[in-house]
């Protein structure tokens, strides 16, 4: 085993959503600000010789193919307004891919049998989600029967740009080398055989996966996800959880949530569940500044709920809330409720509610997935910011909240309360009653929100990315130790 050993780190699930997305959510915002630092982070670390960004193969085949983090930034840079449109090579290629067009198919059949009503789409949806498992066991199998491909590097892959920090990856990398790290950030389990391909891996070239884990919501909590979803992700889990030498997760609850799921699930896990801190805010802390955009609210005139609209994030509980305000306080002291965001799943009946009461007469409104420069604005001139969820693996709108010096008040359930630390005010989110005394005192009492937005902007302590990074890097040297003293 050599003394310098590389970090692939997979990258392919940003590609992926940015073909249907033209602006990242929270998890490839983390992604990017974990690799915006990890390169110059990595030059403090004894042993690590490259760090390498990798895209799994687009066919059938187990290729590793080596992009530059010029590649990565190229997407993040039209993130705010358009829509990304691959070029017409990466469109043949995806075209191409079997996986790529399972995906296509079953994103598109579900979308349309979900608008249909419950006890209709229920039915169905589980015949194709049943359907489409078969083909992809069918294929996987039908592979098993063929020669097995290796995973190696692309000869081909994209340069790094000339003013790229140390430790940039290569023209041409080679196969991975026994030691080597395998670093997954994203969102992999978009790919259900992820976990047999680990298991490819380890066998052939004895690299040690390092995974970082999020939340395990369509397993534990699939009340509030797509039937598409619940069991690729389980399958995904059960799979990829035992092939980890390192197990990583953005909270304590997450880090609970994990290792009560392997317990349960008789699942054996290389090494214990590891939490590491998480960035404050994305980029450089960015104030608005210019004209603030057309159709926004007045400044000091709303209370902000920066999130997609779905069942888990429970607006209804706020919109419950403010029908209770709008009852009873003179209306003209009561804040608009800005929702920003997209709407997403099982809300039907909630935005069936807004329309029916048009929107509480104005005092709720909708700003379908705002820009980047609108969010600025946004935060810039609220009141204070609103999170009620259910269930979150971390809370990135408390903290992005706080970042922007704007108190918060969310929900006390599962790792919320680490996001938002003593600066943020709490409720139960199955509690009407408690939520809406803490939303209503602070509302009415305007000089205690004005002590604690003091209190926010002057003792908020911002958690830098290189603090993430250096705790992914760390587990990534113990686990490359691990192997190489077994």
């Amino acid at each position: 085993m050599s003394e310098d050993y590389t970090i692939w780190i997979d990258v392919e699930d940003i590609f992926q959503y940015f073909e249907k997305n033209a602006r990242p959510s929270g998890i490839q915002r983390l992604v990017f600000e974990i690799l915006r630092v990890i390169r110059q982070q990595a030059a403090f670390v004894p042993g690590i010789g490259r760090i390498v960004l990798g895209r799994r193969g687009q066919g059938d085949g187990d290729l590793l193919i080596p992009v530059s983090f010029a590649d990565l930034e190229a997407l993040f840079a039209v993130r705010t307004d358009e829509k990304i449109i691959p070029d017409a090579a990466s469109m043949r290629s995806v075209a191409r891919s079997p996986r790529a067009l399972i995906r296509r198919l079953r994103h598109a059949v579900i979308r349309r049998l979900e608008s249909l009503p419950p006890e209709l789409a229920r039915p169905l949806l589980n015949i194709v989600v049943n359907q489409l498992r078969a083909f992809q066991l069918l294929r996987r199998y039908a592979r098993s029967r063929l020669r097995p491909r290796p995973i190696v590097a692309s000869p081909t892959s994209a340069s790094q740009s000339a003013s790229s920090p140390p430790a940039p990856a290569p023209p041409a990398a080679s196969a991975p080398q026994s030691g080597d790290i395998f670093l997954i950030l994203g969102a992999a389990w978009s790919e259900p055989d992820f976990g047999e391909r680990l298991a490819r891996m380890r066998q052939v070239y004895g690299i040690q996966p390092v995974l970082l884990l999020y939340d395990l919501i369509p397993a534990v909590r699939p009340e509030w996800c797509a039937l598409s979803l619940i069991q690729d992700f389980r399958h995904w889990l059960d799979t990829t959880l035992p092939q980890c030498g390192r197990l990583l997760a953005i909270s304590n609850a997450t880090a609970r949530s994990v290792e009560d799921y392997a317990r349960q699930h008789h699942l054996k896990l290389l090494a214990p569940v590891q939490t590491i801190p998480i960035g404050s805010g994305f980029g450089p802390p960015h104030r608005a500044q210019g004209e603030r955009p057309r159709g926004l609210p007045a400044p000091g005139s709303y209370v902000l709920f920066v999130s997609t609209i779905e069942a888990r994030k429970n607006h209804l509980l706020a919109f419950r809330i403010w029908r209770r305000l709008v009852t009873d306080l003179p209306r003209e002291e009561v804040p608009t409720l800005v929702f920003a965001g997209r709407v997403g799943w099982l809300v039907s009946d909630l935005m069936q509610q807004l329309e029916n009461t048009e929107w509480l007469r104005g005092k709720i409104r909708l700003l379908n997935d705002p820009t980047d420069e609108e969010l600025s604005h946004l935060y810039e001139g609220c009141l204070f910011t609103l999170f009620p969820s259910l269930y979150e693996g971390w809370g990135l709108p408390v903290t992005e909240s706080l970042v922007n010096g704007k108190p918060c008040i969310a929900s006390n359930s599962t790792s919320i309360p680490e996001a938002g630390g003593p600066l943020t005010r709490y409720f139960d989110p199955e509690d009407i009653d408690d939520a809406y005394r803490v939303v209503h005192d602070t509302i009415t009492d305007r000089e205690g929100l004005a002590r604690w937005q003091e209190e926010v902007r002057t003792q908020f302590q911002p958690v830098p990315w290189e603090r993430t990074a250096d705790a992914v890097l760390d587990a990534c040297h113990t686990a490359y130790l691990s192997e190489k003293r077994s």
